[in-house]
């Protein structure tokens, strides 16, 4: 089954918002890491939510998705314009990725234990990755806003807001 439009739509919003967030914040603010409330900087957190849907494009290939794949000295922590060109290029891959079937099977490996090494390994569809990570990136948005509050600036009011809560926040007006 492949998914709709309205799907392409929902997940490409989520690039746009972070391309929006990447084009308003200073270098200097990218990389400012706002101890102790935050550990570590705004273009660390935009280099993990990056590091996901790369692990899922990547996994795709193999059929072996493995979330504890990192590129933590990535130019893309410290620089907007690496992010910016990255998530141009996720949303690319977004385009081409939605004229498959969402149920093709993936086999998930991602760690869940912070006291030992502990690989879980899981079975999902490539609808319900694409699922995850972009809630993955919503959550870490709001930990973006956080941080450029923090920092004295604001994002778009809904930057940061999980669907679910901007459908309650509407049904409330």
């Amino acid at each position: 089954m492949r998914c709709d439009s309205q799907a392409l739509q929902s997940h490409l919003e989520t690039v746009a918002q972070a391309k929006t967030f990447l084009k308003h914040i200073s270098h200097h603010a990218y990389q400012e890491v706002m101890t102790p409330q935050i550990s570590s900087s705004a273009g660390a957190h935009m280099r993990h939510v990056i590091d996901h849907y790369l692990a899922l494009k990547q996994g795709m290939e193999s059929g072996e998705v493995d979330y504890n794949l990192r590129h933590r000295h990535s130019d893309v922590a410290k620089s907007t314009t690496a992010a910016l060109q990255a998530w141009h290029e996720i949303e690319t891959w977004l385009v081409e990725v939605y004229q498959q079937d969402m149920q093709n099977t993936l086999n998930v490996l991602a760690e869940t234990s912070v006291e030992t090494t502990y690989i879980n390994q899981v079975s999902s569809t490539l609808g319900r990755e694409l699922l995850f990570v972009s809630s993955h990136a919503v959550h870490h948005f709001s930990l973006l806003a956080i941080i450029v509050s923090l920092q004295g600036q604001t994002t778009h009011a809904l930057f940061g807001v999980a669907p679910a809560t901007a459908t309650y926040q509407r049904a409330q007006a």
